[in-house]
């Protein structure tokens, strides 16, 4: 008998255990990013689906049209766009021969000019140059007002491009958000309900995705047991849906807060008639994955951690 209280004692103080203790993985709340009536789904609860895989559709008639439209608008601001370098040119063009002719304006003004002061040319014909000077400087004048504002026009339109094909950039990335893929290898939940020709909208929660790239057990050791667990220690882990079986796995966390402390309402003990209760901390441990016993989130476990080896 005192053999057996030995090995009870070494076994309970050099390898804790604990039943209470569960299986996790993270869980994702999927939400769609438009809204929309599902055209068709493409999963069913609790199916295993792989990365990039469809899992529903919307209906993307709406959203085709968007970018349709605005790629039409698109095509007639560019063709506008254009049409006003075209029409710059032009009055490019006509500035630079209005300014060679007013160059052979002020020469005749100022020829003519000289000989009416030597009196060869009457006076009106002096005159009617110096008007045509006067007609021209206006020409000039107006031409490069409207080339000024030809080049202000050119810049809002390109304002207008710019804007147009950012929200053609923005309705493409909302049609492709009418095709839901699984980000990541993972379960479909349970609660999986979606239907053909529902109506969802942006950050409703449709279902959850149990990513099945990392599971771990969540133990709740006492007190009393913690002080020789440490990180990296080697742990073996029974489940009640695999009574045959023992899975391995590795300590990566260790609360620092107990499960009470770090609870929503932690209790209050300073009352009269408070009664002492172990405490129990959480450790998490890493379990290494075996396809042949797939995993089920919230199970119930059974711990054992090895203190002897680091």
């Amino acid at each position: 008998m005192g053999a057996g209280l030995t090995g009870y004692f070494v076994r309970n103080h050099y390898y804790p255990g604990t039943n209470d203790a569960y299986v996790h993985a993270y869980t994702i709340t999927i939400s769609p990013y438009v809204e929309g009536y599902i055209k068709k789904v493409h999963a069913s609860p609790n199916e295993f689906v792989k990365k990039g895989q469809l899992i529903y559709e919307i209906t993307p008639l709406p959203f085709e049209l968007k970018v349709e439209q605005q790629e039409h608008r698109l095509k007639a601001a560019i063709a506008k766009k254009s049409s006003l370098k075209e029409a710059l040119l032009q009055s490019k063009q006509r500035l630079k021969d209005q300014q060679a002719s007013q160059w052979i304006i002020d020469l005749n003004e100022k020829r003519y000019a000289y000989l009416q002061q030597q009196q060869v040319v009457a006076l009106a014909k002096a005159q009617e140059f110096q008007a045509s000077k006067l007609e021209a400087l206006a020409k000039t004048k107006a031409a490069t007002i409207d080339i000024s504002q030809l080049e202000k026009d050119i810049l809002q339109q390109q304002a207008i491009i710019d804007a147009l094909r950012a929200e053609i950039g923005q309705a493409k990335v909302n049609l492709g958000y009418t095709r839901y893929y699984a980000p990541m290898d993972a379960y479909v939940s349970n609660n999986f309900s979606i239907r053909t020709g529902q109506y969802v909208k942006p950050g409703q929660a449709l279902f959850k995705l149990i990513d099945n790239s990392k599971w771990w057990v969540d133990a709740n050791f006492r007190e009393s047991q913690i002080h020789r667990i440490r990180m990296g220690m080697h742990a073996n882990i029974s489940l009640d849906m695999y009574p045959n079986k023992t899975f391995k796995g590795n300590v990566i966390n260790i609360s620092r807060g107990s499960g009470a402390y770090e609870s929503l309402l932690p209790p209050e003990n300073a009352t009269g008639n408070w009664v002492k209760v172990p405490q129990r901390f959480p450790v998490r441990i890493l379990l290494k994955q075996n396809d042949q016993h797939p995993l089920r989130a919230g199970a119930t476990a059974h711990a054992r951690v090895n203190t002897v080896q680091p």
